[in-house]
């Protein structure tokens, strides 16, 4: 039996921080996940009740943030922290979903947000958030490999030939 994503993840990262899973996290700090450093230790906790699609976001975001934050930065009116949490997410954009991925997809004739989602099992939201990060790197309009790419509220991409 194949293990799904969210395992795969979890048997990865858990080389090197512990992963606990707590019932009542979202109400009791207001997010659905933290990385916090105990004792020398790093520790991941995850709301419980929540989908497998979106923990395995979550988790990923927050293993990001052990390799990349400094501090407390749950604070997000300060400056540095918000640069620590965008770095932090802009790595879990590169690391969950790929061009090659969204390029994969619409080879297959998959093209709506919903549709890439469910292809590759992670939330529309994310999706959605993670082509907003690809506008920032290549802009609406760029080039990836042979392939011209149109970014709005979809992706698109036409095979480019030099003459």
């Amino acid at each position: 039996m194949s293990l799904s994503k969210l395992e795969e993840l979890e048997r990865l990262y858990e080389q090197y921080v512990q992963i606990i899973e707590v019932k009542g996290l979202k109400e009791h700090t207001g997010t659905f996940g933290t990385f916090r450093m105990k004792n020398g230790k790093p520790f991941i906790f995850l709301e419980r009740d929540q989908p497998e699609v979106d923990k395995q976001v979550i988790l990923t975001e927050e293993f990001m943030h052990m390799l990349t934050s400094v501090g407390v930065i749950v604070n997000q009116s300060q400056l540095d922290n918000r640069r620590q949490e965008r770095l932090a997410r802009s790595m879990t954009y590169k690391s969950m979903l790929s061009l090659d991925d969204i390029l994969d997809c619409y080879n297959r004739n998959i093209y709506e947000i919903y549709e890439i989602a469910n292809e590759l099992d992670l939330p529309i939201e994310f999706i959605q958030n993670a082509l907003e990060y690809f506008k920032t790197q290549i802009g609406t309009h760029g080039y990836y490999k042979n392939y011209e790419i149109n970014i709005g509220s979809t992706i698109t991409f036409r095979e480019h030939t030099t003459a």
